[in-house]
This record gives structure tokens, C-alpha cells and sequence, in this order.
């Protein structure tokens, strides 16, 4: 009977230990993927930029001819 008990209680801690690892992964994809969303979104505005950039200096550079 003790033997049981004994099994049991390292089966409980095992789980435990596991939800733990299951959080914590969570957590570190949830971040990953927060990062990565503001990533695009700087790229796509650099991108913007510099779009309105050469559309500026393609206008300088008519206006100059």
C-alpha cells in the first residue's frame, strides 16, 4: 500500500513538473510571436519610408531637369 502511495505521489510531481514546462513554452511562443508581429510591422513601415523617400527624390530630381 505504501509502495502505491509512494508511486502515486512521484506521478503527481511529475505532472506538476510538466504543466510547469507546458507554461513556461507557452509563455516563450506567445513572446516569440509578439516580437515577431512588431518586427513585421517596423519592417513594413521602413519599407513605407523609403518608398516615400525615393518617390521625394525622384520628384527633386524632375523638378531639377
Amino acid at each position: 500500500m505504501m509502495l502505491i502511495v509512494h508511486w502515486l505521489s512521484e506521478l503527481g510531481a511529475i505532472l506538476c513538473a510538466l504543466t510547469g514546462v507546458v507554461i513556461v513554452l507557452a509563455r516563450l511562443i506567445s513572446a516569440i510571436t509578439y516580437c515577431e508581429l512588431k518586427l513585421v510591422a517596423m519592417l513594413d513601415s521602413a519599407f513605407k519610408v523609403k518608398k516615400a523617400w525615393k518617390k521625394l527624390k525622384d520628384g527633386k530630381r524632375k523638378n531639377r531637369q
